[in-house]
C-alpha cells in the first residue's frame, strides 16, 4: 500500500527497522520492493535469512553476514559463537564496534528463529550498532513481549501487521491495477472478512 511505502522511506534515515507480522503479510516482499526501488543504484544490501536450524549454525551465518560489512566485527562474533551467559557481553561489544563507511543495508529475514536463542541484550546491541551508515532491517514473525522494551527509545522504525494490512481503498486500487473495477462496498467487505 502507499501507506507502507511512505513508512518505509524512513528506512534510510534510521539505524534499525523492524517489520513484524504473522506469515503471509508480505513483510519480505514489502522490504525487498522498497530496497530495489528506493535506493540509489549499487547501494550494498546484504541479506541474511535465518532458518529453523541449530542456533549455533544460524548465529555463525549471521556473523558471516556482519563480516561482509565489517570483517573485524564479524570475526569477533564468529570467535565468540552463540552468546551464552559468559560471552553475551563480548558479542554485544562486537556489534557496537561495527564500522561502515558508506550507506549499507543488512536485512535479517525470519530473524525470529535466531532471536529465540539470543538474550534480549543482543538485540539491544544490534539496535545500537556502531555503523553510522549501516541500516539494519529485521523481518520477523510476532516478537516476544520481552523484546519490545529493548526497542523503546532507540529511534527504531517498527512496522506491524496493522501497517501491512490492506484497507478497502488499497484493495480497490489493487483490483484496478489488474484491470478489474469493484464497487467500494465489495472492497470494504473484502477488507472486513479477510483482514
Amino acid at each position: 500500500s502507499e501507506r507502507v511505502k511512505r513508512k518505509l522511506e524512513s528506512v534510510r534515515t534510521l539505524p534499525v527497522t523492524i517489520v513484524e507480522a504473522p506469515p503471509g503479510y508480505g513483510k519480505t516482499t514489502a522490504v525487498r520492493d522498497y530496497l530495489e526501488r528506493g535506493l540509489p543504484p549499487r547501494t550494498p544490501v546484504y541479506w541474511f535469512t535465518a532458518a529453523d536450524e541449530e542456533p549455533a549454525s544460524g548465529f555463525r551465518r549471521f556473523a558471516e553476514s556482519i563480516a561482509r560489512i565489517d570483517s573485524r566485527a564479524g570475526q569477533r562474533l564468529m570467535s565468540v559463537g552463540l552468546p551464552g551467559a559468559t560471552t553475551t557481553g563480548d558479542a554485544c561489544d562486537a556489534l557496537r564496534s561495527i564500522t561502515c563507511s558508506h550507506e549499507t543495508f543488512l536485512v535479517a529475514d525470519n530473524f525470529q528463529y535466531l532471536l529465540d536463542a539470543l538474550p534480549p541484550s543482543f538485540l539491544a546491541a544490534l539496535v545500537e550498532h556502531g555503523g553510522e551508515d549501516l541500516h539494519v532491517v529485521i523481518i520477523a514473525r510476532t516478537l516476544s513481549r520481552a523484546v519490545l522494551p529493548v526497542l523503546a527509545g532507540h529511534g527504531v522504525l517498527h512496522l506491524t501487521a496493522a501497517d501491512l494490512r490492506l484497507d478497502a481503498d488499497d484493495i480497490a486500487r489493487y483490483y484496478s491495477q489488474a484491470g478489474v473495477g469493484i464497487p467500494q462496498e465489495c472492497a470494504e467487505d473484502l477488507a472486513r472478512t479477510t483482514g
